[in-house]
């Protein structure tokens, strides 16, 4: 089985904080972990483009496919979707081709 990385990018809605994003998405995760085939989530901000990124991996594509569906259609993670700039979101799935860890963390 080939992981997967579901990478979603946006932009906050108008006066919507950092610590308003980052309550809402640990209130989304206690589902998210749950979800068949998680393995890591993490969630980044490129400040010269105003971007967040969720970036989550996956045990395989059908998992990963199936977790999005759920997070939309989930009560828990209607607080982040409230948060986020609808027109801003760009979802992409990917294959992982290689992964590794530092030794420290092996």
């Amino acid at each position: 089985m080939q992981s997967a990385i579901e990478i979603v990018t946006f932009k906050l809605r108008q006066g919507i904080t950092e610590q308003d994003l980052v309550a809402a998405s640990e209130q989304s995760q206690a589902f998210v972990a749950n979800l068949p085939g998680f393995q890591y989530r993490s969630l980044s901000y490129e400040i010269e483009r105003n971007l967040w990124n969720d970036v989550i991996y996956w045990d395989s594509m059908e998992e990963a496919k199936q977790a999005s569906k759920q997070f939309a259609a989930n009560e828990q993670c209607q607080a982040l979707i409230a948060l986020i700039d609808r027109d801003s979101v760009d979802i992409q799935h990917q294959h992982i081709k290689m992964c590794d860890l530092a030794k420290k963390y092996r």
